[in-house]
């Protein structure tokens, strides 16, 4: 096996200026909010107390400086509570109707339909399905079934729906009160809510 070695020349060539260099060897006072994020978003009491009792080296902070509220803290501690798993039914088959609407899809069914309407009864849980070509056509599908449910003896008196254009229009809200039946809107962005 061979060695080679090689000289390298560290000396500036001639006709250089050489300057000194210096190095930060502590960092300025940093702000709360600056601290606040490097420590991974630690709540400023804690900050105050590592500072108070000297736990960190180099942990120096501009005491001048704000203590403003943190938009990801704030967003991250907003939470929904879940809906619980099991609820007491108060409601006789065909009294309350939760009903949606899902669709554009991107593919268009055999017969030309692009959007299903669902039909879920409060109490029993009976599903039913509808197909449906352009969502223009949700008003009258609600209008079917609800008419359906009186032929079978079933006494509508509500109707459960998310607040789509679909559900809330002039033409289902009279229909509807002419009929005796509730329209319920659940809240936006929640469609958990909705049965």
């Amino acid at each position: 096996m061979k060695v080679t070695v090689c000289e390298l020349n560290t000396k500036p060539p001639k006709n250089t200026i050489v300057t000194p260099q210096t190095f930060l060897a502590a960092e300025p006072a940093q702000s709360w909010e600056i601290w606040h994020k490097r420590f991974g978003h630690t709540s400023y009491g804690r900050l105050q107390h590592m500072l108070d009792n000297n736990l960190v080296e180099g942990f120096s902070v501009d005491t001048r400086t704000q203590k403003p509220d943190c938009i990801a803290c704030t967003e991250s501690k907003q939470t929904v509570e879940p809906f619980g798993k099991s609820t007491e039914r108060k409601t006789e088959p065909g009294e309350l109707t939760h009903i949606d609407l899902w669709g554009k899809y991107s593919i268009t069914s055999i017969n030309g339909n692009n959007y299903y309407i669902l039909f879920v009864d409060d109490a029993e849980r009976f599903s039913t399905t509808e197909f449906l070509k352009q969502k223009g056509e949700a008003p009258q599908k609600v209008k079917e079934y609800l008419t359906h449910l009186r032929t079978q003896d079933k006494k509508p008196k509500a109707i459960c729906v998310d607040r789509g254009k679909e559900f809330v229009n002039d033409d289902l809200k009279t229909w509807c009160r002419e009929q005796g039946i509730e329209i319920h809107m659940t809240t936006p962005y929640s469609p958990s809510q909705n049965g």
